[in-house]
């Protein structure tokens, strides 16, 4: 146990230093001149200095947390943004290119030379299509209000022979390409003429040659002749795709067309025969009525009348 000695030692010591500090802090407040409020605040900012640090600490990871957060939030609308202007900026770059190309292909198209006669044309745009791929029909803009009519032959901007109208309304037609054709053409590869058919489910014609005595070489380029009823002669049609030698009356050559229908979205219409209507229509009679009061008859200058006399 504690005896009452030694706390009666110890009272007088605690009283002395309370006594002795708060001498020493009036000083210091004499001296610097400031007020016991100065005092306790600069004595708070020191106990609080340490703590401030620690919830500094505490505080700042979360603060750049959130901060980063925002960061990525706004880079994302910038790339989102970015992203929509690329893809508008694409969409107009194809835009141009389609242009570019519809327009080469006007400016061949208005660059032809058809062989032989000057042949009507009626640029078309290409509005859908019917079928499989290697048996479809094109389905085109342009129809009896155009001057379409069917069985009119159609080629593209490369002069090569795509088809023929196969049906016609008002505002659009019906364009059968040569390989869905069930009809044959006749055709000129070098000096031979022979047939072109279409062969079903195959992207390459047949091509028949009759009585053929030399070789028909891969390459050769196949054009319409002039005893085609369908199209008008000279128009290029495809190529021989192998060499053939001749072993028999008959010549079979498979030939690639050069017009590739899946892909067109402009042809022209040819208007053949130039004028069909006419070429159409069977002469008429003109018959002329004489009079019955007529006595006389008058006749062509370059008629000779020969009159006989009776004997006398």
């Amino acid at each position: 146990m504690t005896s009452p000695e030694r706390y009666g030692r110890a009272l007088p010591t605690l009283i002395t230093l309370i006594v002795v500090g708060v001498m020493l802090m009036t000083f210091d407040v004499r001296s610097e001149g400031a007020g016991v409020m100065g005092v306790l605040r600069r004595g708070t900012q020191t106990l609080m200095a340490p703590l401030q640090k620690a919830a500094s600490y505490a505080v700042s990871p979360v603060v750049n947390l959130l901060d980063s957060v925002t960061d990525v939030a706004t880079l994302r609308e910038e790339n989102a943004a970015l992203k929509r202007l690329v893809q508008d900026l694409t969409a107009e770059i194809n835009a141009s290119r389609d242009a570019q190309v519809r327009l080469d292909e006007l400016e061949a198209i208005y660059g032809m030379t058809p062989t032989g006669v000057d042949i009507g044309r009626t640029v078309a745009n290409v509005i859908g299509r019917v079928g499989a791929t290697t048996d479809e029909a094109l389905i085109i803009d342009k129809g009896t209000n155009h001057g379409i009519a069917v069985g009119q032959p159609v080629v593209d901007a490369q002069n090569y022979v795509v088809g023929s109208v196969a049906s016609v309304t008002s505002s659009s037609a019906t364009v059968i390409p040569i390989l869905s054709s069930r009809q044959g053409m006749t055709v000129l590869v070098g000096q031979a003429e022979g047939t072109l058919l279409p062969q079903t489910g195959s992207d390459l014609m047949r091509l028949e040659i009759f009585g053929a005595r030399e070789a028909v070489l891969r390459g050769s380029t196949v054009l319409t002749s002039s005893g085609s009823l369908r199209f008008p002669s000279g128009w290029l049609v495809g190529e021989v795709t192998e060499d053939v030698q001749p072993t028999v009356d008959v010549v079979t050559v498979p030939v690639r067309p050069f017009s590739t229908p899946a892909t067109l979205r402009m042809v022209v219409v040819l208007a053949w025969p130039p004028d069909p209507i006419t070429a159409s229509t069977p002469p008429t009679t003109t018959t002329t009525t004489i009079p019955e009061d007529s006595s006389s008859t008058t006749l062509p200058e370059d008629t000779i009348s020969t009159t006989t006399g009776g004997g006398g």
